[in-house]
């Protein structure tokens, strides 16, 4: 099994992972498959990728040349030597080669179930006894794919953003194995008969772990704390128009997405509680000067808000730190909107008894 660290890509933020053949034959054939193999110029890219329905291919290539392609990214790559029978490896192999087959090359990936990791980690794990993959964790998928993007908060943010409540739940000692490093450290620790399944490891080109640079401090919740603090001292509206539109565009993207989507992990997001779409309807209405139903909108918003707000802390759906300066620039705004409605519907002459 061959592991590779993060690359510089965004979608190279959880590394790689491949499995290497040695054949003992008269050529020594050593090559390497890999089921990450896709192609950027496919008409309709990102939208086949939100949809569920963007192909990807297995791949084979020498090792030297693999394992030189990494190198020259500057990217590690750890090799575990598995400790297989002869028939398992005999399986093994005749399913890679199956599967490399002009006509059975392609899958639909899905970040989830089914990508580079998940297809090898199915093909070994098949071999043994299914009980001791189902352990509990105390992991869940969002914690596992949050652990490498410390620095990458924004590409995290829009991550937490658009997944749903599935990946949420805790999952099990085979689930957990969806990501390339945690196929690795799940494979260290499996057994068979008493024997470790790792019998060596190797290590090529090991790397330090990315510092942090200016960049990085520029993340999503240090840029809306001080947003936040900027709209507490100024009193202009002209603010909230904008920042009305944006949230409302992002959640009409996210509403979208999850329509359109095979994808379950980004279905049912209640983020769409408070990144909602009809923040566009309430600038549409506050440019009509409509009072009245600027008011009644507000406050089911702020509802909106306050139910999310229940959902976090009952943790059905998990929270970036990110949303929470979002959430109160949104409630200040909503809660200004009910207090000028409220005041506007009182009577004058209880307004002067009020006074």
């Amino acid at each position: 099994m061959l592991t590779c660290s993060s690359g510089s890509a965004s979608f190279e933020s959880w590394g790689h992972s491949a499995i290497r053949v040695n054949y003992n034959d008269e050529k020594e054939t050593d090559i390497v498959y890999d089921f990450g193999r896709f192609d950027f110029s496919t008409t309709n890219f990102y939208l086949k990728f939100v949809k569920g329905k963007l192909r990807y291919g297995i791949g084979l290539k020498n090792t030297h040349n693999f394992i030189n392609d990494y190198l020259l990214e500057n990217r590690e790559i750890i090799e575990q030597k598995l400790n297989l029978s002869d028939k398992v490896k005999h399986e093994i192999i005749k399913r890679l080669e199956y599967l490399y087959k002009p006509e059975n090359r392609f899958y639909h990936y899905d970040f989830i179930d089914k990508n580079c990791t998940t297809q090898l980690r199915d093909l070994i794990l098949d071999n043994f006894e299914k009980d001791t993959q189902k352990q509990i964790t105390n992991k869940t998928y969002r914690i596992e794919i949050n652990e490498f993007l410390k620095e990458r908060q924004w590409i995290r943010f829009g991550i937490n953003l658009v997944f749903g409540p599935s990946v949420d739940n805790e999952i099990n000692t085979k689930e957990s194995m969806f990501l390339p490093y945690y196929l690795y450290s799940g494979l260290n620790d499996l057994s068979i008969n008493g024997r470790k399944l790792v019998t060596s490891e190797k290590r090529f080109n090991k790397v330090e772990t990315n510092q942090s640079n200016l960049l990085a401090l520029l993340n999503p919740t240090l840029i809306f704390v001080i947003l936040l603090i900027l709209i507490l001292f100024i009193k202009s509206p002209r603010i909230q128009i904008p920042i009305f539109i944006i949230i409302g565009l992002t959640g009409l993207l996210i509403l979208l997405i999850s329509i359109i989507t095979e994808h379950q992990d980004l279905k049912n997001n209640f983020n769409l509680l408070w990144c909602n779409p009809l923040y566009l309807v309430a600038v549409f209405f506050q440019l009509k000067n409509n009072s009245s139903f600027q008011y009644y909108l507000s406050v089911t918003l702020q509802l909106m808000i306050v139910v999310m707000i229940i959902i976090w802390i009952v943790k059905i759906q998990s929270w970036e730190i990110a949303f929470f300066p979002i959430v109160l620039i949104l409630s200040i705004y909503n809660i200004k909107i009910i207090k000028t409605g409220y005041n506007s519907k009182i009577p004058a002459s209880r307004v002067s008894v009020l006074r």
